[in-house]
């Protein structure tokens, strides 16, 4: 069983409810998942990290289904020096922000459907790849030798600009099984996590209990 080494709390849901979805696989899974109403530009979720968000690498992994084609932000992660400090966005291609740098991913899938998303990157190599569904895509180099601030602000399901202290470019949908490690997973534990539904179900994720609780 993979369990994320970097873990967080789950703080302030705002508009933001909780309820059981169904992802139909191999075997059906039924478990807990945000929603993010499209009528509702306010909706988020603050999350405040137990360890320190200086990161050589990492697999940030989650499934979502969006409820409209357009780029909205899954994860955004700002400092008081830079609102990209980690950015994850996703809608006609998937957007990754390190470090105020933006690369893209195509995507071929329809964001409306249930997806499974792990992106992995390493500053030593400077790669970052993305897994949909547990099939890798090409990788593509951003941020070589650059290590991402601490002390940040961490937030679901909205990009936030630190400066003016506003949202914008709103997730709306589903999201649930967010997890991030301070490595790059193999191949295999990405493929586990995408096709196996029982680790999913089990492993040590956001899960969005009430009070939700998680260890990402």
């Amino acid at each position: 069983q993979l369990s994320p080494d970097l873990g967080l709390l789950i703080g302030t849901a705002g508009n933001v409810t909780t309820g059981f979805v169904v992802i139909s696989g191999i075997k059906s899974s039924t478990f807990p998942a945000f929603y993010f109403p499209m009528e509702n530009i306010e909706s988020s979720v603050n999350v405040h990290p137990l360890h320190d968000m200086s990161l050589q690498a990492f697999t940030l992994c989650f499934w979502t289904k969006a409820q409209h084609a357009g780029s909205q932000t899954v994860i955004s992660y700002s400092t008081q020096e830079r609102d990209n400090e980690l950015v994850v966005t996703v809608g006609t291609d998937v957007g990754l922000w390190i470090g105020g740098h933006f690369i893209s991913f195509p995507l071929y899938h329809k964001a409306q459907d249930w997806l499974h998303y792990c992106l992995a990157w390493a500053s030593q190599s400077g790669m970052a790849n993305l897994w949909l569904n547990g099939a890798a895509g090409k990788a593509k180099s951003i941020q070589k030798g650059y290590v991402s601030q601490a002390g940040g602000t961490l937030v679901l399901g909205k990009d936030r600009d630190t400066l003016l202290g506003t949202f914008s470019n709103g997730f709306a949908g589903w999201m649930t099984h967010v997890n991030l490690w301070s490595q790059v997973l193999s191949p295999a534990d990405v493929r586990a996590l995408a096709l196996t539904e029982q680790n999913l179900a089990q492993s040590n994720t956001l899960h969005c209990h009430i009070p939700p609780r998680s260890w990402i």
